[in-house]
């Protein structure tokens, strides 16, 4: 007999806690379990695999009824699928893809189709400067599997005869993270380079390359994903020209969801996606308001 929700615990394993996208995620979580019942426990890897692992291992140890990770790597979420079925405790990866063959028997993913979110960001792009001119594209992590995807879609966007006219100046990592893209950019600009536009993996990034720009009186198109609320105020302010909505909210809200049922003896599916949504400073408005009713 299943006890009742207000006696489980959801175990979620965190890779990072300074990061504004997986916060959100977090949050999406925790409002979540709150309406449902359950208790959370949240542990920080602080960006280490073997901790992030040893994380999971505690959670359930200490008798979580279900873990939500995200995971930091494909070796890190291949251990931690083995620690849940060997102790039965039901799974559910979110925003890091796993490998689907780790996904059924107690185990799920959520997420947001990526492929979607490198599209919709470089086709606004390539609207945006008339399919011409030059850019560089900051990649999140490069082993993330969303950083992946993304740049590949934006080059099957840029290769399409519509934005064949656009040169890609240069392409590097800056890890999701808002100060190493200002430096990225920073070093784009001593070398001499003069981008027409910034085609970024995430705002954070997106926001880092135009703290770089502005100072320099470039007025480039800088695009993102996430629609974190600091990319919205950036578009307000004209600074940021799109960015592509990842509901990480609900995201979280999907993946306890999906523990209740598991938790109920429900079958639940192995892939579950919530869709990307283009986001231009018309938007923003209905978007900030729907956020602060919420």
């Amino acid at each position: 007999m299943i006890a009742p929700a207000c006696a489980q615990t959801i175990g979620l394993v965190m890779p990072v806690t300074n990061d504004t996208f997986r916060d959100t995620i977090a949050a999406g979580v925790a409002a979540a379990a709150k309406a449902a019942g359950y208790q959370v426990t949240q542990t920080d890897a602080q960006g280490d695999e073997s901790l992030q692992i040893a994380n999971a291992k505690q959670q359930i140890a200490d008798g979580a009824s279900a873990l939500v990770v995200l995971g930091l790597a494909g070796s890190v979420e291949t251990q931690i699928a083995a620690l849940a079925r060997a102790a039965r405790v039901p799974l559910v990866f979110v925003n890091h893809e796993p490998d689907h063959a780790l996904l059924g028997n107690g185990v799920a993913y959520v997420g947001s189709e990526e492929k979607v979110a490198g599209t919709l960001e470089t086709e606004e792009a390539c609207r945006l400067m008339g399919g011409k001119g030059s850019v560089v594209v900051l990649i999140g992590e490069l082993t993330h599997p969303a950083a992946r995807t993304r740049t590949r879609y934006v080059h099957e966007v840029l290769a399409r005869p519509e934005c064949k006219g656009i040169e890609i100046l240069e392409e590097q990592g800056g890890n999701w993270d808002r100060a190493e893209a200002k430096a990225l950019m920073q070093s784009f600009l001593d070398a001499g380079l003069r981008p027409d536009g910034v085609i970024s993996n995430n705002d954070e990034m997106a926001l880092g390359a135009i703290d770089a720009l502005k100072p320099a009186g470039l007025k480039s198109v800088v695009t993102g994903i996430d629609a974190t609320n600091d990319g919205l105020e950036a578009m307000k302010a004209g600074d940021l020209s799109a960015t592509v909505l990842q509901d990480g909210r609900g995201q979280g809200a999907l993946s306890v969801a999906l523990v209740g049922k598991m938790l109920a003896g429900e079958a639940v599916e192995p892939l579950n996606w919530i869709p990307f949504v283009l986001v231009r400073p018309g938007d923003v408005a209905a978007l900030q308001a729907k956020r602060t009713t919420n």
